[in-house]
């Protein structure tokens, strides 16, 4: 694994000579899996890494999503003057660049124009825990959300000890999504400039991390490469003994999801059968024009 870390660093550096602004690039583990996981919702999973991918000076700009002071008013500068002295006193307002209560993303970005801008606006998201779970297992935010994994991170604002330690443990974390949709996981786990040994260090932190919730554990890992953009990627782990069949995954479907699942099925063949019968009644349309 060292040597193809070592490799792979080298030729992404070769690769920057011919860049005007060469910066460290991002490389993340590739991890394919012998079977593709059951899940009810996707999953977020933070892995605190040994070594960040953010330095001081290039901390992601940062949104925070607050609930309302007072949900029947519709003035919503009240709430923002609350949060943003505790963002002050917490010393985060050189990262949180934006609050943003809810009343404010319900009235001001409900569009889907504006969601996908909201979107691309801010680098990362946090939510109180109060809003965190129908931010994210809501519509409130849109798909934008979810296909730029932007979806937010949860913090207790009022509540924490340390508001300001919740937040850089999130921001010198990275995040592992388990959604059950494809059988390649992505994860960035170490900088170009890292050396060998803070690479390995990451790499070893986030497999451990995955383990831990991936179902089927270990067993479940077919391989893994590591990869940055415009570059190919490199194997640094192949698992050529595990029988498919001793890969044991839990069932999570629930009766509701089954349920959900038995709706679409019985809805998709409807709309076959409405596309059946509208091509039968065109087609039997120009059979009586040539008859007639």
């Amino acid at each position: 694994m060292e040597k193809a870390i070592e490799e792979f660093q080298s030729y992404l550096a070769n690769s920057a000579k011919n860049e005007l602004f060469a910066e460290s690039k991002k490389i993340s583990l590739q991890v394919c899996l012998h079977k593709i996981p059951n899940l009810m919702n996707e999953k977020l999973i933070l892995c605190k890494l040994p070594n960040p991918l953010h330095t001081e000076d290039s901390y992601p700009e940062t949104c925070l999503i607050v609930k309302d002071i007072d949900k029947k008013d519709r003035d919503y500068e009240k709430t923002i003057r609350k949060y943003e002295k505790i963002i002050k006193d917490n010393q985060l307002d050189s990262i949180v660049k934006k609050v943003m209560p809810l009343k404010q993303l319900n009235l001001e970005f409900r569009p889907f124009e504006t969601k996908r801008t909201l979107s691309t606006s801010f680098d990362l998201f946090l939510a109180d825990k109060n809003l965190h779970e129908i931010l994210f297992n809501g519509s409130k935010l849109g798909k934008e959300f979810r296909k730029r994994k932007k979806m937010p991170f949860k913090v207790d604002v009022e509540g924490s000890k340390n508001l300001k330690e919740d937040v850089m443990n999130i921001l010198n974390s990275t995040t592992i999504r388990l959604t059950g949709r494809g059988p390649v996981l992505d994860i960035n786990t170490f900088l170009s400039c890292h050396t060998v040994k803070q690479a390995i260090e990451n790499i070893n932190a986030v497999k451990a991390e995955l383990v831990k919730h991936l179902p089927g554990g270990e067993s479940n890992i077919k391989s893994i490469f590591i990869k940055s953009t415009n570059a190919p990627a490199v194997p640094i782990y192949d698992d050529l003994k595990t029988n498919l069949n001793d890969v044991k995954l839990p069932n999570n479907m629930t009766p509701a999801k089954i349920k959900k699942n038995k709706k679409m099925v019985v809805k998709r063949l409807k709309k076959n059968k409405q596309i059946k019968n509208k091509q039968n009644s065109k087609q039997n349309l120009v059979l009586r024009k040539k008859i007639a």
